[in-house]
């Protein structure tokens, strides 16, 4: 999808994510993960964000920027890399959350990451005052609330896990319960690679509103 180039779109916040191609497997078992009524009180937050994985958090514009400049950028640097066929998945816990992660790390996911991660900051805002001390609520140590002013987001670099969030937080025994369900659900891609072939772009339109959908740019086929 080439990037809109007309009028500016004002939105609350942007985000450079992995998600996974519409007609894939792996989106088709999230899409009914998310849409049965039976786990609609467990994956709020998820829902709001989107099934993904993060690799530029969520984050507001600078001064003068304009989401038309991202999605070229977004482009451009998709353009420029091959598809990736990564390590298995699982679905693990990541602290409270239960998410999909992989089998054991992988230095090309975490390389993307990084990449990510550098190549759009130009395009963030400095976190305000209040986003730092929201933050830093949560404990952070003190290399990540070094990322946390540098780049925006504590988890970064060396503390960048590759994950597929599934739940909201859950007590230990809902996290057992819940994670025989994910994992009969995802039962189907125990022997799937994962395939990371593209970036996608989702944006905020209000700080209260749900993330949503708004480009997939495709990496050079293998």
């Amino acid at each position: 999808m080439a990037a809109v180039s007309q009028k500016t779109e004002a939105v609350a916040r942007a985000a450079v994510y992995f998600t996974p191609a519409e007609s894939s497997l792996l989106a088709e078992r999230a899409r009914s993960w998310f849409e049965d009524r039976a786990t609609q009180e467990i994956t709020g937050s998820p829902r709001h964000y989107g099934f993904h994985a993060t690799l530029k958090a969520p984050f507001r514009l600078a001064e003068g920027e304009a989401i038309e400049r991202l999605l070229n950028a977004v482009e451009r640097f998709a353009a420029a890399r091959r598809w990736v066929e990564g390590p298995l998945l699982r679905v693990g816990a990541l602290g409270e959350f239960l998410a999909l992660v992989p089998f054991a790390p992988d230095p090309r996911l975490d390389a993307l990451a990084a990449d990510c991660v550098q190549a759009f900051e130009p395009f963030r805002a400095p976190l305000s005052a209040a986003e730092l001390a929201r933050r830093r609520a949560a404990g952070l140590s003190p290399q990540q609330d070094r990322y946390l002013q540098e780049w925006g987001y504590p988890y970064v670099m060396e503390e960048f896990r590759f994950h597929m969030t599934l739940t909201e937080r859950l007590a230990t025994l809902e996290r057992a319960h819940w994670k025989a369900v994910l994992e009969a659900h995802f039962a189907p891609l125990a022997d799937q690679p994962l395939v990371l072939d593209g970036l996608s772009v989702f944006v905020q339109d209000s700080l209260d509103s749900p993330f949503r959908h708004l480009a997939r740019y495709p990496f050079e086929a293998r």
